[in-house]
Formats: structure tokens, sequence, C-alpha cells
């Protein structure tokens, strides 16, 4: 083997151990390290956002609530940051926020929810919960995207934190925040 050859392949064995996801058994990392790995999972959404809004009606993006929209491991309950400004961001520019999410909807359950997301400051268009007779939580995920889509929004962003939240489509780009092996739900 040549030498920049055996060079090249070591540096690729470097940066692929650097990219590979934490196991499922690893520890949470601590809160602070949480942000700083939100932050850069939304790194140019807002000018996504700009860019994308060209008169089109009804544009739309698609939160997950379970720590994206809402922080359910730390801070419970408060909004999380970059996701609230993100939103924040795409309504002064007459996008609506869309909330989808592994919860069991009926029974009042969303309306709860909703009062929740409000509370948290967000301004909550619509929300879809996961049904008991979906087929597993990628099917609810990509059913409530699809019955969003059939009201006529065109979802530009769909932000959440688990493969779930972006099996399917009917969505123009994913912005995937962390999970740690999906130990945050």
């Amino acid at each position: 083997m040549s030498r920049p050859l055996a060079v090249l392949l070591a540096v690729a064995g470097l940066v692929l151990s650097l990219l590979v996801v934490a196991p499922a058994n690893a520890a949470v990392p601590s809160e602070s390290r949480w942000r700083y790995d939100i932050r850069q999972a939304m790194s140019g959404s807002r000018i996504y956002v700009a860019a994308r809004v060209d008169g089109t009606p009804r544009l739309a993006v698609n939160l997950d609530i379970d720590n994206t929209s809402l922080a359910t491991y730390y801070d419970k309950g408060e909004a999380v940051w970059v996701v609230h400004r993100f939103a924040a961001f795409a309504a002064e520019r007459g996008v609506v926020t869309l909330f989808n999410t592994g919860r069991l909807s009926g029974a009042g359950r969303l309306a709860r929810v909703a009062d929740q997301l409000r509370a948290a400051g967000y301004t909550v268009t619509a929300i879809c919960g996961r049904a008991t007779r979906d087929e597993g939580l990628a099917h609810s995920k990509q059913r409530c995207r699809a019955w969003f889509v059939r009201r006529g929004y065109t979802l530009i962003a769909n932000v959440g934190n688990r493969s779930t939240d972006f099996t399917g489509g009917n969505y123009e780009r994913a912005f995937r925040l962390p999970s740690y092996g999906n130990q945050l739900g």
C-alpha cells in the first residue's frame, strides 16, 4: 500500500470514528452540551426560511414537541429556546407553526399539549398526534405530515430529534436535533 493511500485511510478512519453516534447506553450529556448541540443542529435554519419564503401561500414548519419544541428532559415544560426563536422568525415571515407529536390524541390530550405550547410562547396553528390505529410512531408522524399537506400546507421545514420524525416525506428540509441514542424522547 502506498504511503499517501495509507495516510488517507487513516484520516478517513479518524473522521468516521468522530461521526459515530453515541450508543444508547452512553450517559446523557449536560444541559449546556445539549443546548450547544441544538444550536449546531439548527444552524442556518433562519437563513433557509428567509430564502425559502417566496409568496407561496400556506407555508409551514412542522415541529415535534418532546425535547424539540418543549424541553421534557431538561427544564421540563419550558420552550427549547433555539426552536422557539426559529418558529417566531418563521411566523414573522408569514410561515405558520404546525405541531406533530407521538403523544396520543383524543380525550382532550392534545388541547392540554396545545395549552402547554402556548404557555411556553408558541403560536399553535394545528397539532396532530398519534392515533391508536397507527402502525407505530414513524407511521403516525408521516400520517400527520400528510394530513397537514392535504389541508393545503407546504412543509418547508421539519424539526425533530428522533429518526421517526423524519421517516417518509411531505417536507422539504430537515433539522435533526440530538437525541443521544434515543435517550431523549
